[in-house]
């Protein structure tokens, strides 16, 4: 699928780049014109993903940021934010999964999944922020919520409060950040073709297959899907607050 928002002159901050479709995602940032700060706990993942940006001849640095720690947040945006010369969008998409039902899940499985998914999101959302602030220019924050924010799901529990918990957040921050020029959305993805997504299921594609049966569309979604979302609420400078469905037309709300 040919599509390309232009994004030359924008610096994209972005987490868990490790990830499949976190990797992919700064990559078409990087297609697109901006240049990209890769991150991930794992230092060789971010400069992984960066040395795919740069053969394709793009720019951007790699950077190690634990999300869910608050001295490697604010030190290692910091960093980011210096190698790249401000930040125009933040992209927190760094998430963990994992299935388990309530009454067989530890405080520690708990715990694990909402520290990524949910403080995470609020220590780099609050340290990007505050820089966003200082710069004085139009900017935004998305990040990736999913599906499970907007219905929960049985051996889900964990992570569907969390996604929830993402969605609250941004409306609360959206409110925040308004008379600054930042707009603060996120992104619902339903299914997405990435190894995490596979290990929900018995068989590697049961999840894919289980998925596919509920969406009106009959494609899996892409990581590049996710990517032009992005990047339209980023650019098109017209909605603030929004939890918007990639989910092939699975949900309506």
């Amino acid at each position: 699928m040919n599509r390309k928002i232009d994004l030359s002159g924008h610096r994209v901050l972005i987490t868990g780049t490790g990830g499949g479709m976190g990797s992919e995602i700064a990559c078409t940032m990087a297609a697109w014109g901006a240049r990209v700060g890769a991150t991930d706990m794992k230092l060789e993942a971010a400069q992984a993903t960066l040395k795919k940006i740069e053969a394709a001849g793009g720019q951007g640095c790699a950077v190690a940021i634990d999300i869910g720690d608050e001295a490697s947040v604010d030190q290692g945006v910091a960093e980011c934010w210096n190698q790249l010369g401000g930040v125009d969008l933040l992209l927190n998409n760094a998430g963990v999964l994992s299935v388990s039902n309530v009454v067989d899940m530890s405080l520690k499985d708990w715990n694990f999944v909402m520290g990524i998914n949910i403080t995470g999101t609020f220590l780099m959302s609050r340290a990007v922020a505050r820089m966003m602030i200082g710069q004085g220019t139009p900017a935004s924050i998305v990040s990736t919520a999913s599906i499970s924010g907007k219905h929960g799901d049985p051996g889900l529990a964990h992570y569907s409060a969390s996604k929830f918990g993402v969605v609250g957040f941004t409306q609360a921050l959206a409110h925040e950040l308004a008379p600054h020029d930042i707009l603060v959305n996120a992104v619902c993805p339903g299914i997405v073709d990435t190894p995490m997504i596979r290990d929900l299921g018995a068989s590697e594609n049961k999840a894919l297959d289980d998925y596919l049966a509920m969406q009106l569309i009959k494609r899996v979604q892409t990581p590049e899907d996710i990517a032009y979302a992005m990047a339209y609420l980023h650019t098109s400078r017209a909605m603030t607050g929004q939890a918007l469905n990639i989910d092939g037309g699975t949900f309506f709300h």
